[in-house]
């Protein structure tokens, strides 16, 4: 079983926020993609958080015991970070093995993101520092941050390739356990500048007017940063 943690939520933003977006709903996306992505890779994969509700470190917790979690499943916590550097980073469970999270950073870097670091934090008493890993089962528990939410480029990367950097992750965990990665029908596109229908129509070989029946578009204007989705 694949878990997958949408960081934040509800009252609480994430400190990985700022005008653009919100962290909680950014890391959302995410994983909303992540798990209907592994859906159609046959991957058994469930969402921690649901929807925008907040969830205390120990209802979070609870409710990824109540998932029946154990040592052999994983657990991907998703993130946005803050604090005056950028690049992604992949902090992974003292449990656990280097291998999925070296893999996932490999393919985030693919994907243009630099990658500050893959590592683990220890606390005391000699164990994870971080309780979303100390705390659960999978011992291939990993927190991801997806970059920062005050480095310009970050924010660039965030805002138009997000869902490029999400099934960069698909990616790594389909391979690690050995499944074939075929390309989903279903597109999230993210409008770039200087893009048209026309254009998007010709990236994807699909007629316009799918695309605007499927996004409920009355016109032909389209703006930067607008989320398309596009059926092959």
């Amino acid at each position: 079983m694949i878990i997958i943690d949408a960081g934040h939520g509800g009252w609480d933003p994430g400190g990985g926020s700022n005008v653009y977006f919100k962290e909680k709903d950014l890391t959302k996306k995410i994983s909303d993609y992540q798990k209907r992505r592994f859906d159609e890779l046959g991957l058994d994969a469930v969402e921690v958080r649901i929807d925008d509700e907040t969830l205390t470190p120990n209802e979070r917790l609870a409710r990824i015991q109540s998932l029946g979690a154990g040592p052999d499943d994983v657990l991907i916590s998703n993130h946005i970070n803050f604090g005056g550097s950028g690049g992604g980073e992949v902090i992974y469970s003292i449990r656990g093995t280097r291998q999925l999270p070296q893999m996932i950073a490999e393919e985030l870097k693919k994907e243009g993101l630099p990658i500050r670091n893959v590592y683990t934090r220890i606390g005391s008493q000699g164990r994870d520092f971080y309780f979303i890993l100390r705390q659960t089962a999978p011992n291939n528990a990993m927190i991801i941050e997806y970059g920062f939410a005050d480095n310009d480029a970050d924010i660039k990367r965030l805002l138009y390739e997000w869902p490029r950097l999400a099934e960069a992750v698909v990616r790594a965990v389909a391979t690690y356990f050995e499944v074939p990665v075929t390309p989903s029908q279903t597109i999230i596109h993210i409008v770039q500048p200087g893009e048209s229908l026309f254009s998007i129509g010709k990236l994807y070989s699909v007629p316009i007017d799918r695309i605007k029946e499927d996004n409920r578009l009355t016109s032909d204007i389209i703006y930067p940063g607008a989320e398309l989705i596009v059926r092959r």
